[in-house]
């Protein structure tokens, strides 16, 4: 299997139509092309495209149609203490769906709650028709958490729970294989909903030892995809593989490795249950 970025498999330009008269025109990816390549190998292997659903990188080509975007991002509200080059610090405007940064000035979560929804499902999950059309797999979809960070929106637990299951059901009405992404760290999350969906990636379960939580994907016999890094998050401080690689295994992973943070292929580390 192969987790590859949405933007980058795109093999040709290609439209998105979301039926207002402004569709937005998606340009050759630097991946163009991989998808063949990668389904013509025999056995042909999954190709799962990772797709951000709760959070809007400002440069990607759909950008503009999210309520509250503006071609400078420093004109888009952001956290009070935001670096530069913020310079506009405070609350979203009154009907945007783009709140305070995630990384960096130019990525923002959305606004997931319940009574915001009808303004971001409609465009957010184009996404996933694209992913279909240009013959994706399975999504990805990342960065939902949004509850346990401060995005200027306030999103309530319900919010985040119902939110993931929005995301489960969208990808599976387009027939696409649809992975929680990191759900592990909300409370309940996957016992609440691993039966919606098809497996479970998680980041950095071994260096934070919370692995044991994703058993609710394992006692329903579904797959479980561990990423640790070979740096710690917080220092930077390099760590070992064998100790992120053990607190896997305890927790009955089988399917776990360990990169470097870049995602190059120069660390790669398979952790053996």
């Amino acid at each position: 299997m192969y987790d590859l970025d949405l933007w980058a498999l795109v093999p040709s330009p290609t439209t998105i139509d979301y039926g207002d008269g402004d569709p937005v025109m998606v340009p050759a990816g630097a991946l163009a092309g991989t998808i063949a390549q990668l389904h013509a190998r025999t056995p042909s292997p999954i190709v799962i495209c990772h797709v951000e659903t709760g959070a809007l990188e400002l440069t990607l080509p759909d950008a503009r149609k999210f309520p509250g975007y503006n071609a400078d991002p420093t004109k888009i509200p952001d956290y009070p203490a935001a670096p530069a080059p913020n310079t506009v610090a405070g609350n979203p405007a009154p009907g945007s769906v783009i709140g305070w940064h995630v990384v960096t000035g130019t990525k923002r979560w959305l606004d997931i709650r319940e009574a915001s929804r009808a303004k971001v499902v409609p465009i957010m999950f184009k996404r996933f028709d694209l992913a279909k059309q240009i013959g994706c797999d399975g999504v990805d979809p990342d960065r939902n958490q949004v509850f346990q960070f401060t995005s200027g929106f306030s999103p309530t637990g319900f919010d985040s729970y119902s939110w993931y299951g929005e995301v489960a059901k969208q990808g599976h009405a387009r027939k696409l294989s649809t992975g929680m992404k990191n759900g592990h760290t909300l409370p309940d999350q996957p016992d609440m909903e691993a039966d919606k969906f098809d497996w479970l990636m998680v980041e950095r379960c071994g260096e934070d030892q919370l692995c044991d939580l994703t058993r609710p994907f394992i006692n329903l016999m579904k797959a479980v995809l561990a990423i640790d890094y070979d740096h710690d998050i917080t220092t930077g401080a390099p760590q070992s593989s064998i100790v992120v690689c053990n607190q896997q295994g305890l927790a009955m992973i089988a399917d776990g490795i360990v990169k470097d943070a870049l995602l190059t292929s120069k660390v790669r580390m398979q952790c053996i249950p």
